[in-house]
């Protein structure tokens, strides 16, 4: 019997791989789930699961008899229950490497967005307010812009995103520092980034940007304690998950003075619930999380995580495995001698 492939259909649109699939005896279903019992019924009997953004907790992955591995459709896994998932001999894999430009392209396209005031300008313009900055009314609307070259960036998380953006806010004249506890000091070094603590980083920012995943010690890493400490002109930026920030303290802190903007391309939840309050003002941009998004990024994303769906049903691991700890469970599990 032909081992089999779930996709949790999401419109995916890629040219399956058949080749590929038939090299390892397998065959590749779309299933559309909407619901935890749908989930459930349509993985029971997988081999293997790609996992977009559908939420795999305990009870799915409980029901999981056959699976080796749930291949996740990009880079954050948070929707996974990573424990679970090593409890019951099941690898997961992630694939960081497929839009590290897009989304550093996108933090730099929302600071420059929040620099230049950039929505509130269009907005004036088509309304048919094409007034002079000078204009006592636009004063507290446009007003204040500043020259961005020799303006500091605080980068939260210098991963494969943030090193990616170091070189491009330094396109801009932008002085670059970074907080990271996990940065070996010789790599900041290299990249010519000033290694300092969370602390100094915000009060010396101009503009932050947060780069790292949500876990339970980044969870509301940005409160209302850490926003009293920035500047009143400066601009928070997240591209990298919602749960990073404790929105009704962003809130508060927009609507008070403490900061002077924040680009949002995640929220929490997502989507966002429409009477969030922070869609209501103007100094809050928000972008519905396309900044992993490119034509080029979409057939990178989905070419890698297949790549890692051969990969274990041909017999190894997959290179980019998320729970290191399952290796023995897996091992054990299906009867396999790993190097």
């Amino acid at each position: 019997m032909r081992r089999k492939v779930v996709g949790l259909a999401r419109n995916f649109g890629w040219p399956v791989n058949r080749q590929g699939y038939a090299e390892v005896d397998a065959e590749y279903v779309e299933i559309s789930c909407k619901t935890e019992s749908e989930i459930i019924k349509a993985t029971a009997d997988a081999d293997a699961v790609f996992a977009p953004a559908e939420h795999f907790g305990r009870e799915v992955i409980g029901h999981m008899r056959k699976c080796r591995l749930i291949s996740v459709v990009g880079v954050g896994y948070d929707h996974v229950d990573i424990d679970a998932a090593t409890e019951h001999g099941i690898c997961v894999s992630n694939t960081p490497e497929y839009c590290t430009e897009e989304v550093s392209d996108q933090a730099m396209a929302l600071l420059l967005a929040c620099a230049r005031k950039v929505v509130a300008s269009v907005v004036r313009v088509k309304a048919g307010e094409w007034d002079s900055l000078v204009d006592a009314r636009l004063q507290t609307e446009i007003r204040p812009m500043f020259r961005l070259r020799g303006q500091t960036l605080g980068i939260v998380g210098i991963g494969r995103i943030g090193r990616a953006l170091v070189p491009k806010a330094r396109g801009f004249g932008m002085r670059v520092i970074a907080y990271d506890p996990y940065l070996d000091p010789g790599v900041a070094r290299e990249m010519m980034v000033d290694l300092v603590e969370f602390d100094r980083l915000l009060e010396e920012s101009d503009f932050v940007s947060l780069h790292m995943p949500l876990t339970s010690e980044t969870g509301h890493i940005f409160g209302l304690e850490q926003f009293k400490r920035m500047k009143p002109t400066a601009f928070l930026i997240n591209v990298s998950r919602g749960g990073l920030v404790d929105e009704k303290a962003l809130y508060a802190a927009l609507t008070r003075g403490y900061i002077a903007g924040v680009g949002l391309d995640v929220t929490d939840p997502e989507p966002p619930t429409a009477d969030n309050p922070l869609l209501k003002l103007e100094n809050a941009l928000v972008t519905p999380h396309t900044g992993y998004y490119s034509e080029q990024s979409l057939i990178d994303v989905l070419r890698q995580a297949e790549d890692e769906v051969f990969r274990v049903l041909g017999g190894d691991l997959p290179r980019n495995l998320v729970n290191s700890d399952v290796k023995e469970a897996y091992a054990k599990k299906w009867g396999l001698t790993l190097a």
